[in-house]
């Protein structure tokens, strides 16, 4: 599964790029270990572990740094986290 990141949006205090892509970097191993036979059981904690992983925004205002649309990512998020759960069928 590649990432097809031009889909987000960049806003003024947006999710932090390198945060970001860890989180999905994260989701992609354990995408890629349960491929490879990582039990449900544990796919499932892990699961849980990246659910929980911070992302951080960067800072908004006049002076603020871009980053990922906090609407887009959440999206891609709950779409690729529906994806995985399908999985556990």
């Amino acid at each position: 599964m590649g990432m097809e990141l031009d889909i987000l949006g960049y806003e003024k205090g947006g999710y932090n790029q390198e945060s970001f892509i860890a989180k999905l970097d994260a989701y992609n191993t354990l995408i890629t270990a349960m491929q490879n036979g990582l039990p449900n059981d544990k796919a499932k904690a892990e699961l849980e572990l990246i659910h929980q992983q911070p992302m951080f925004r960067e800072k908004g205002g006049f002076f603020g740094k871009v980053g990922f649309s906090v609407k887009d990512a959440d999206a891609y998020i709950a779409d690729l986290e529906k994806g995985i759960a399908k999985a556990f069928k």
